[in-house]
């Protein structure tokens, strides 16, 4: 990745003392692909994939760190829309 990717509206909800919810938007629409090797990079034009929502849980181990465990993403949500 190269550019810029604004992440927003986050929000995070405890579920007990070991497990939690994060979700949040991303603005993809500065963010584009490089190939490591050429360094070439691959511009598309902003639409409506270009805003991304992310759905993630966490759980903290017995050592209290808290690890993500699973992660949804869904391209084009409405609630990231501008």
């Amino acid at each position: 990745m190269t550019g810029e990717v604004r992440y927003y509206d986050r929000e995070v909800t405890l579920d007990g003392k070991k497990a939690a919810t994060l979700s949040f938007c991303a603005d993809e629409s500065k963010g584009f692909s490089k190939d490591a090797e050429t360094g070439k990079v691959s511009k598309t034009p902003v639409s409506k994939n270009s805003y991304v929502f992310y759905n993630s849980r966490l759980e903290r181990n017995d050592a209290g760190t808290w690890q993500t465990t699973q992660i949804v993403s869904t391209r084009g949500a409405g609630q990231c829309q501008p």
